[in-house]
């Protein structure tokens, strides 16, 4: 009865405002009996959705006007065209088209009131948006929708709420830096040596942008307890979450004091503004980052109430943690370009005396970077009387070593001309090594007695210095070989007695692999076990080379990452959150997978038929086809889908490799593009082919794409002797359609060849992408295929990406390019396949096909299509990382 009558409450609270805004906006056009006929705005309503579908916005626009004239009274006509006018970005516009649509019916729509949410939204109308969600909501209850807007929306924050304050007049010391160990007070008074086991915690669910946090609903009570079970001792953010998170880790740590997770806080920002985003000094800049400072402060003693702002938390906090706070991490991983010309324009800017903190010796940004460490020490001194560690990001990039197989761009493109080679297109690589940031510049006074430590994110594979230098290649820690505890070491070494934190390490368990490294410890290309074996390798060689500690990079997989070797091919940008590429390394970090589609009905890739029981083939063998050598038969061919894989099923008369090989060939946009024959065969396909599946053993099957349409391909280095190739992009990347029957595996450059500053050329490391793993998913997550002779049964995944599709929540591939010579993508109504066995040999014969054509070799194939999609299926599952972790972690002291 209590929920009937909120509900009823709640849908007169948002229904009377909407109904009075309806009215002001757009007044209704009269009509009668004899000015509605609804027979033909019913027929013109459900011919312009159907041209929505197919993406064809103008036909769908005239067909809505249509229905609007037929039956001016026929809302469904009015919501139509409010969608167009979001669609065409016009706003003000959409909001009256649903305003009327409200107006001239009085039964409430969902359709017509999420649109006005979206557009209302849009408009920055924060408070219309949330009343109308609100309602969308309350007419279907558990919408992902209105669910998903409801928690960007703002909620009213009372600072009046706030508990009454006293500034402590004994200053509280969180925690202090020692001989290169923090260190954290016991009860007894005394002071004990921590090492940090910590882990990073992004909260990007998958579907949600960086800055949408979850919800209120314990997925962060969840995600504290199991930090705490796999054996960290702390908690490392980069930004503020909200108000339940920081409840969370209180009440985990009140409940459990034995095992208490500490937590080091950062506080974000983006790049300066200027030319080259570089003035550090530009005001609004500095003093919105330093606000943000000042909100971590008073939030992590329990006492904010920060307003909404976009892209950011915000909410009430009156929880205090400040008893766990390890110390501060501000900051990012500073862009080199930005500090080279902030530098190069104050060089004189080279020392600062603050309260708290000093620097002499440094450049403009490590004088920068302390005046706005002291600002936050002096803050929560003013404030709350109180101290704990500061640091600021940093990353091999910027370390303050000198590396001698790292040249800067400009000094590439001087070796470059010496030897009469052309130099190349500028790269969108970092000088990672042009200029440093040194923490051992800076100095704690004696009034900051909790002390400076130095924080670093730091991986094995990247940049190429710590693959290249000879001197990290002769490294050996207590577990072996290691490029990477070379590294560590000698950065170790250089801070002296302040303490190493690696804030950042790990490798991710993706197929796509963006940085070969001499240990294997590459970047991706690892199965999850892998991957938690190298993670736990890492831990220790971090601990062996005397860092203070160390941070596993990261909690959960995040689906809105990018990676510089597949972002221009994940498009529209800012969908890519909405789906999972396989490809991409930056989304597979977690210790936690967040896995594509539903569990209860997930595909595995082990020769079994059971979880395609519920679907229907795309082909059948035809009962009158001609018999046909059983290894040749082609029996069906299924096709499904996740929001990460392409899954197709082949079953044949028997799988014998010797006397059977199979090609399925894939049209993915336009059946009159592509190549028209099959390679081997050379058979005739009716439509134009992209890509062809080659199976013909456990090792070796791949694959192809058809020439014109790879992505890459190998260009001549002018001048340079002994002749060099290198990989550049295959501009346009569109589609053509020929008869060639050539097709190319994908072979991608994740090492470039470099120089060393003494010349030294380092050649480029190449992979083919499109070898095919065999195996049963339940022995690497890598599996991309299996064939099962008992059952006759071939089942593969293909990643989305491998097939150019740019983004399958829309269904648009890769066509061409824009104006910048970027790739470009349309959409596709849908794919089309054709199978054909054949013997292999030096002349291979035609064995059967799928779909057999009476006259040509195959039937017209059918398209097949999946719906897009706004918000993902997934579930989350602990990799073995998470056990891994343990283990290592309960072995260090």
């Amino acid at each position: 009865m209590m929920v009937s009558l909120l509900r009823s409450l709640v849908l007169l609270s948002v229904l009377g405002p909407l109904i009075a805004r309806a009215g002001a906006q757009v007044a209704p056009p009269p009509a009668t009996a004899s000015t509605c006929d609804r027979v033909a705005a019913s027929r013109d309503v459900e011919a312009a959705w159907i041209r929505w579908r197919a993406e064809d916005v103008a036909g769908a626009d005239s067909r809505f006007r249509a229905a609007s004239r037929a039956c001016p009274t026929w809302r469904n006509a009015w919501t139509g065209l409010g969608y167009v006018a979001l669609r065409r970005d016009s706003v003000d516009l959409a909001i009256a088209r649903f305003d009327t649509a409200l107006a001239v019916d009085p039964e409430r729509d969902l359709d017509e009131v999420i649109g006005l949410g979206l557009a209302t939204f849009r408009a920055g109308d924060l408070v219309r948006a949330r009343r109308a969600f609100l309602l969308a909501d309350s007419l279907a209850p558990g919408n992902a929708m209105a669910a998903d807007y409801l928690m960007r929306l703002p909620t009213p924050v009372d600072a009046s709420q706030l508990p009454s304050r006293t500034r402590p007049d004994v200053m509280h010391l969180g925690a202090r830096t020692g001989v290169r160990i923090l260190e954290v007070p016991e009860d007894s008074g005394a002071w004990r040596p921590l090492w940090i086991k910590a882990i990073n915690l992004g909260a990007a669910l998958p579907g949600k942008h960086p800055s949408q946090f979850p919800p209120d609903d314990g997925t962060y009570d969840e995600w504290v307890r199991l930090t705490a079970e796999m054996g960290a001792n702390t908690i490392r953010v980069y930004t503020i979450h909200p108000p339940h998170f920081y409840r969370a880790v209180a009440d985990w740590n009140r409940a459990n004091p034995d095992r208490a997770l500490w937590l080091l806080h950062g506080v974000w920002t983006e790049l300066p503004p200027g030319a080259h985003e570089e003035n550090y000094d530009d005001p609004a800049w500095d003093r919105a980052f330093r606000e943000e400072m000042e909100h971590v402060v008073d939030l992590l003693h329990g006492n904010a109430a920060i307003p909404h702002r976009l892209g950011h938390a915000s909410g009430l906090y009156i929880t205090d943690v400040s008893r766990w706070v390890l110390g501060y991490i501000i900051g990012r991983e500073w862009e080199p370009f930005s500090v080279v010309a902030f530098a190069a324009r104050h060089p004189s800017r080279t020392a600062f005396r603050g309260t708290y903190v000093e620097v002499e010796g440094g450049n403009a940004v490590d004088v920068w970077l302390a005046q706005v460490m002291d600002h936050m020490i002096g803050y929560e001194m003013e404030r709350y009387n109180a101290q704990r560690p500061m640091a600021y990001t940093n990353w091999p990039t910027l370390d303050p070593l000198t590396h001698p197989t790292e040249t800067t761009l400009a000094e590439e493109a001087a070796w470059l001309r010496r030897r009469n080679e052309r130099v190349p297109e500028p790269s969108r690589e970092y000088d990672n090594d042009a200029i440093g940031l040194d923490a051992r510049a800076m100095r704690a006074t004696p009034r900051f007695t909790a002390g400076l430590f130095a924080s670093y994110h730091a991986y094995p594979y990247y940049p190429d210095f710590l693959v290249l230098d000879p001197g990290y290649a002769q490294a050996v820690s207590p577990d072996g070989p290691s490029h990477f505890f070379g590294y560590l070491r000698e950065l170790v070494e250089y801070h002296g007695d302040m303490p190493v934190v690696i804030s950042e390490y790990g490798v991710p368990s993706s197929r796509g692999n963006a940085h070969l490294q001499p240990q294997g410890w590459h970047h991706g290309g690892h199965d999850e076990t892998a991957q938690g074996a190298i993670n736990a390798r890492l831990t220790r060689d971090i601990h062996a080379a005397g860092a203070a500690g160390a941070g596993l990079f990261a909690f959960i997989d995040e689906w809105f990452k990018k990676n510089w070797l597949v972002t221009d091919f994940e498009l529209p940008a800012e969908r890519n959150r909405l789906w999972l590429n396989a490809l991409d390394p930056e989304q597979h970090y977690g210790v936690i997978a967040m896995r594509a589609g539903d569990r209860d009905s997930a595909m595995t890739i082990d020769g079994r038929r059971e979880d395609w029981a519920a679907r229907t083939p795309l082909y059948r063998r035809a009962a009158d086809a001609p018999a046909v050598d059983a290894p040749l038969r082609l029996d069906a061919l299924w096709v499904h889908h996740d929001e990460a894989y392409v899954y197709l099923r082949l079953d044949v008369g028997a799988i014998d490799w010797a006397r059977g090989r199979y090609v399925i060939g894939v049209d993915t946009w336009d059946a009159a593009l592509g190549d028209s024959r099959l390679p081997y065969t050379r058979t005739r396909s009716p439509v134009g082919l992209e890509f062809v599946l080659d199976l013909h053993g456990p090792e070796g099957s791949h694959l192809l794409v058809d020439s014109p349409y790879t992505l890459y391909r190998d260009e001549p280095i002018r001048g340079s002797r002994p002749r060099v190739k290198q990989s550049v992009y295959n501009r346009p990347f569109r589609t053509r359609a020929n008869a060639d029957a050539r097709y190319d595996t994908l072979w991608v450059t994740p090492n470039r060849r470099r120089f060393g500053r003494d010349g030294t050329v380092f050649p480029a490391q190449r992979r083919s992408r499109n070898r095919l793993v065999h195996a049963r998913q339940q022995e690497t997550t890598l599996a991309d295929w299996f064939a099962d002779p008992a059952t006759g049964t071939i089942e593969v995944r293909i990643p989305w990406g491998m097939l150019h599709v740019l983004d399958p929540s829309s269904r648009t591939v890769l066509y061409g390019t824009v104006d910048s010579a970027m790739p470009a993508g349309r959409i596709t109504a849908g794919f089309r396949f054709v199978v054909e066995s054949f013997a292999p040999g030096d002349s291979p014969v035609s064995g059967d096909r799928l779909p057999r054509g009476s006259r040509a070799p195959f039937a017209p194939p059918p398209v097949w299509t999946w719906p897009m999609w706004e918000q993902p299926r997934w579930y989350a599952e602990l990799k073995p990382a998470f056990e891994a972790m343990r283990a290592t972690f309960e072995r260090i002291p």
